[in-house]
């Protein structure tokens, strides 16, 4: 995603009720996200070019793809690997047209969300629907949440070891995105999600000297949303090393690349936290891949 895209961007956001649930009747959030995203774009182009200038969430995610894509053609399979997002190109309704004129007549979906939320793997799997009905295909049962997945864990485990190596005495904090209180409070499994990975992953490692925390980032608006925040978290910290796991995430993209590694980096810095490390999401890291694989596998004929 470039510069001019981010405006158009944030308008999709801001006006998908599954994502982010705006305090007014659902016939007024297009026009009211037309004008936050209109206030916020500037801010958010700033960010953006802070990082080089745009999003490196289409490269990272089509890098995950193909080496889906590869893992499947060794394990024999010839189907073709896709990618769409939810509120940037390229879209559901493009792609999937694109596939019908080739023949393809079923979809599995993958998210690249290890954790149930309805506001974000619920938003897609429903506009997948929704797009998959208009074109005459058939969504089957997909790869929709892999919280405790063994190689899943393997993949965030392994920054983790190598970080502690460096700073045995740090307190590891898992950042997860935040979510408005009132989804949890509805039903929504995403804290229960979170809560699963993080007592796999404490498991796995053991105990350490400097323990572990769980903060949400991402929060915007004036609604309730999970906590602890992360800037309270960090700031109190002062004189300590933590490491931070941005465990919601499998790219690099603008929460990881300017909110962790920038805005919460001065904060740390402003805290007098002796050091500050942030370790790197999955991406295409070959046990995450292998979570993918294995399960893409399982619901294949």
């Amino acid at each position: 995603m470039n510069l001019d895209q981010v405006e158009p961007f944030l308008v999709a956001l801001f006006g998908d009720r599954d994502l982010i649930r705006l305090p007014c009747p659902a016939w007024l959030q297009p026009p009211f996200a037309r004008l936050i995203a209109r206030l916020r774009a500037p801010g958010a182009k700033g960010r953006y070019a802070e990082i080089g200038g745009g999003s490196p969430l289409l490269r990272e995610s089509a890098f995950q793809a193909a080496a889906l894509r590869s893992a499947l053609r060794a394990a024999g399979r010839t189907e073709p690997v896709k990618l769409c997002f939810r509120c940037a190109s390229p879209r559901a309704e493009g792609m999937l047209k694109a596939l019908k004129r080739d023949g393809i007549k079923k979809v599995i979906p993958v998210t690249l969300y290890p954790h149930d939320c309805r506001a974000t793997t619920g938003s897609s799997l429903r506009e997948l629907a929704l797009e998959t009905a208009k074109v005459g295909m058939e969504l089957l049962p997909g790869v929709d949440h892999y919280a405790t997945d063994p190689d899943y864990l393997d993949a965030l485990e392994a920054p983790i070891r190598a970080a502690l190596k460096d700073l045995p005495n740090a307190t590891v904090i898992f950042s997860a995105h935040s979510l408005p209180v009132r989804q949890i409070e509805a039903g929504d499994p995403y804290e229960k999600e979170i809560h699963a990975t993080r007592d796999a992953l404490m498991a796995r490692i053991g105990d350490i000297p400097g323990g572990y925390l769980l903060a949400y980032q991402s929060r915007t608006g004036p609604v309730r949303w999970l906590e602890p925040p992360l800037k309270s978290v960090l700031e109190a910290m002062g004189g300590k090393d933590v490491i931070v796991v941005p465990m919601s995430f499998v790219s690099e993209h603008i929460e990881t690349l300017h909110e962790l590694d920038i805005e919460y980096r001065h904060v740390a810095d402003k805290a007098g936290i002796r050091a500050y490390r942030r370790v790197r999401t999955p991406g295409t890291d070959p046990a995450y891949i292998r979570c993918l694989t294995r399960r893409v596998l399982e619901i294949l004929p």
